[in-house]
């Protein structure tokens, strides 16, 4: 990050979009553009070499600002020069970082969080110091270096202000202040000052979202199961089929940080909602898909537990066993409880898995009852039994990103059940048709939340 002093020119982007109109760190002349004012004492840089205007790489209505720095030292003894531009935040993690321009994602650095695109004409951008921090359910984040802040994959086309992460702090800047470093790079491999090209760049307060469907719808009948997603506040949104066409019914249940699912409790072949209060074991049950209070309440396992919903009997209708990752053990039971009362001991348990996997739940073979499966959620390992009991896994490949949201379904209507993976930084889910490792045989834009069901239809 530069200062004042450095070449003597600030940036400033200070607008916050309020009730009242745009507000300004300086008042900015009357004809001045909003988004993009410089004091009128700095000097600009030499204009761009590449006469294209991009989008500005951070997607927000919040404060930002830079300095022209390029070529400045750095280093000790400086021993290398500061080859981008630094775009700061105000403290801010979590901003959405666009693309500039339309390319391919060329690389991505082995550890979080480095982002390269090289455009259509061989030129590129790098985008340095993605956010590596894990969010948490209030949008704070934790300075742990767990999370994942790239929200695209090597070899991914993207389009000119489609997201690809989120600002943050990651490599040598966690002791400075959240912010994207960006550089522009000539098809030589050469350095070229980014101010002037993030001068004249279009501003814009949300990403533009890439084309909602990729590859082949995978049910055509209507038949086949869906997804929804919870947000922060309570407010569950079920998608009634896995397309750019289908309608979202919205309802709110529950309080944030319990943890969601939902199951067909009382066999009418309707999934509804419940939630598993992960400090104290206890489960709340709706019986439609609505706003109200639970219906059935019941209490099993022990805190720390993560609920599993599952027809494991294969009667019909689901049940909430557990997964008790410090001991690696699946606990099953085929009944629920009522009026708040325990259910008592399991009807059985087994080993499977590794401690601090994630699990999920689906009928992987098609004989009508559902098996446990476990996510690795730092490599995207994902390893599955089809019957519930002790062993290895049957299947075992990898999917997806670190951090993705695991869900299993009958996304096609054949009857067994595949996985997808949520992807939260890109806001799509991703399937896979075939429990197998490879690229995503059908995904879908559906937007960003912070958690994604398995939404069980009806005759699926």
């Amino acid at each position: 990050m530069g200062n004042t002093t450095e070449r003597g020119r600030w940036v400033r982007i200070a607008a916050i979009s309020l009730a009242a109109g745009l507000v300004f760190a300086v008042a900015p002349p009357a004809d001045a553009e909003p988004w993009n004012w410089r004091d009128p004492d700095t000097v600009d840089p030499d204009p761009p070499a590449r006469d294209v205007v991009g989008y500005f790489p951070i997607a927000t209505d919040q404060p930002i600002y830079y300095t022209d720095t390029f070529g400045a030292c750095r280093g000790s003894g400086c021993s290398r020069p500061h080859l981008g531009a630094d775009l700061m935040t105000y403290g801010r993690k979590g901003d959405p970082v666009v693309a500039f321009d339309d390319g391919v994602v060329s690389w991505i650095s082995g550890s979080c969080c480095t982002v390269h695109i090289t455009f259509d004409d061989g030129w590129s951008a790098r985008y340095i110091h993605l956010n590596n921090d894990t969010a948490n359910p209030d949008g704070s984040y934790s300075d742990d270096g767990l999370g994942w802040g790239i929200a695209v994959q090597r070899g991914d086309r993207v389009t000119a202000g489609q997201l690809i992460g989120w600002v943050g702090d990651s490599g040598n800047a966690e002791s400075i202040a959240p912010h994207v470093h960006f550089e522009i790079l000539d098809p030589t491999g050469t350095w070229h000052n980014p101010t002037p090209y993030a001068d004249r760049a279009v501003r814009l307060s949300t990403p533009i979202p890439s084309d909602p469907e990729e590859g082949v719808r995978p049910c055509e009948s209507g038949l086949c199961d869906s997804v929804g997603f919870i947000d922060g506040g309570g407010e569950w949104s079920l998608l009634d089929a896995l397309s750019a066409e289908g309608s979202v019914d919205d309802f709110y249940y529950g309080n944030p940080g319990d943890v969601p699912f939902m199951g067909d409790w009382d066999g009418d072949g309707v999934a509804t909602p419940g939630l598993y209060r992960q400090s104290d074991g206890f489960v709340y049950l709706r019986h439609s898909n609505t706003e109200g209070i639970a219906d059935t309440t019941f209490f099993f396992g022990n805190p720390g537990d993560f609920p599993l919903v599952g027809d494991f009997n294969g009667n019909g209708r689901d049940s909430v066993s557990i997964y008790r990752s410090s001991e690696a053990r699946v606990y099953v039971i085929n009944e629920l409880g009522e009026d708040g009362g325990g259910l008592g001991a399991a009807d059985y348990s087994f080993l499977f898995g590794n401690p601090g996997d994630t699990p999920f739940v689906g009928d992987f073979d098609g004989d009508g009852i559902d098996t446990v499966g476990l996510h690795r959620a730092s490599t995207g390992f994902v390893y599955f039994r089809d019957s519930l009991t002790d062993g290895n896994a049957d299947s075992s490949f990898f999917y997806g990103n670190p951090g993705d949201v695991i869900l299993a379904g009958d996304w096609d209507g054949d009857r067994d059940d595949t996985v997808a993976v949520y992807r939260p930084s890109s806001g799509r889910i991703y399937v896979n048709l075939e429990n197998s490792t490879g690229a995503a045989d059908y995904s879908l834009y559906v937007g960003n939340y912070p958690g994604a069901v398995t939404f069980k239809r009806a005759g699926a």
